[in-house]
Formats: structure tokens, sequence, C-alpha cells
């Protein structure tokens, strides 16, 4: 049986991973974007070197330089290979990144844009772009954000080319599952979620996460894909520290949003719980 664990950050996803991983002595794949990465530990809530040593039965977890960015393509690709290697025992995927749990279990197309002319909308800002993106295909516009000037280029050159979203053209990839998966949903009411994203964040600062900026800083004057994500990036805009701990806040509780929206519009037949205890109650009585 393969089991998805979706939901906002901050929701205790990688607690209840653990549970059902030893519940139903399964393999664990990770579908976070920043948490196959080596050097992103505090500000990703990875589990621990130690746990992950531990741990052999956890996969695509901390195996990636900042210096080599990781993309859904090739996430696919590995993903796909795990499942196959452990298709006779139980599995359990976990993260926050539904555009990679999306094309590892449906029937995602990549669509090939490197024909993309260099000065293709070159004259738009990125809020243009956005606004642009967002009335030919939200979904998308959502995912991405108003930051990522590429991605936005390449949705908005896909339209052009083909006359239809990339959503349209992946068909949402709702009707097109390729695996047999049981998807088990995290969503809390929103006072908590926010209370927990908060917290987090504050602990991340006590558990060293300003020495591991300072140690990336060292190696990078300013952010590549990898660094990216919310908990890191923020730190290149030299802000003073509480601006930068309130920006972190503010970024991931947005980012939360669009995780949710993202997937209730994209994923069929989930199981919507307020809490990981009240999964917990459920499975073990089961």
């Amino acid at each position: 049986m393969i089991f998805g664990i979706v939901g906002p950050t901050a929701t205790h996803k990688s607690e209840l991973a653990e549970f059902m991983a030893n519940l139903y002595n399964a393999e664990v794949i990770n579908f976070d974007a920043y948490q196959v990465y080596i050097e992103l530990n505090k500000g990703t809530a990875k589990p621990s070197e130690e746990f992950l040593r531990n741990h052999p039965n956890y996969h695509l977890y901390n195996f990636r330089s900042i210096n080599n960015p990781y993309d859904v393509a090739t996430f696919q690709k590995d993903g796909r290979k795990l499942l196959d290697l452990y298709k006779d025992k139980n599995i359990v995927l976990v993260g926050g990144t539904g555009l990679y749990l999306k094309a590892l279990i449906y029937d995602y197309k990549f669509l090939n844009e490197e024909s993309m002319p260099i000065d293709f909308l070159k004259d738009l800002s990125n809020d243009e772009l956005y606004l642009k993106l967002k009335d030919i295909d939200e979904l998308d516009a959502l995912k991405i954000g108003n930051h990522n000037r590429k991605r936005l280029l390449r949705s908005l050159y896909i339209y052009e080319t083909h006359k239809k979203s990339k959503t349209q053209l992946n068909n949402n990839g709702k009707d097109k599952l390729l695996y047999d998966i049981k998807l088990i949903g995290i969503n809390p009411k929103r006072e908590i979620l926010y209370d927990n994203i908060n917290s987090r964040v504050d602990k991340m600062i006590e558990n060293g996460l300003l020495d591991e900026i300072n140690d990336i800083k060292k190696k990078f004057k300013e952010p590549n894909r990898a660094l990216q994500a919310i908990g890191y990036k923020e730190f290149f805009l030299n802000l003073p520290l509480n601006d930068t701990i309130e920006l972190i806040k503010k970024n991931t509780r947005h980012y939360a949003k669009r995780q949710l929206t993202f997937f209730k519009n994209q994923f069929n037949n989930v199981e919507w719980y307020e809490s990981i205890i009240d999964i917990i109650k459920k499975y073990e009585h089961d």
C-alpha cells in the first residue's frame, strides 16, 4: 500500500510519516523540494542527520548539494525508481511540495520550452508577468508567485505556443493516476496553523538557523535556485534580524495557504483531518 501525506507546512507531517512507517513497516519517500539538500537543515525542518543515519528506510533526504540544484523532473525519475524498487512493500510519501507529488504519482508530462526566445516578454516586470499568468492560469500563478521570473515566463510561453495553459495541458493530473495510493491530508484551523508556523520559525532560530545561514553566505553572495527556500532567501535581503524573522513568518503563512489550495485543487480523494492526533487514533484502531 502507498500512503501519501499532504498538507501545509508546520502540520507535523514528518511525525505522522514516522508513525505510519512504524505501523506498516514502510519505506518513506520525501517529496519536499528543499529537504533534499545537505546544507539546508535548520530552516527546512527535515529529520536530523542522526535520525536519517539510523533509518535507512528514509529516502531522498539530504543527498544533494546546494551547488547542484535539484528539480521536479529529476525527482520524478528518482521517485519512480524507488516506487518500483519497493513495490512489494508499504510506502509512505511525505512532503510539502505538491508539484513533486503530482509529477510522481500522476501521468505528468514535462513540456520542452528550450525554444523560448531570449527576449520573450522582456519588457514586462515580474508583477506584470504574474498578473498576466493569473488571468490565464490562476492556480499556476499562485503556485509560482511573483518572484520566480523564469517559471513565470515558462508558463506564459507554454500558453503562447500551445494556446492552452500548463494546467490544461496536464489535465490537472486528476484522471491519470499511475499508482494505487491513499492520500491523507492535515488541515488545521487557521489560527492553530499560524501559531504553529510562528512557533516553528522561533524554534529554528533557537536551534541555530543563524549559524547555518552565516556558513552559507560565506559561499553565496546571492541566493541560487536551491536557496529560494523560505527561511533562507530572506536573509539575503540584509534586513534587521527582527524584520527578517517576521518576514519569514509572513512568507511561510502565505506559502501554507498556497500549499493548501494546490493540494485541494490538484488531488482527488484526500481524507482530510484537523490534526495528526485524529489520524493516529483512526489508524491505530483500524
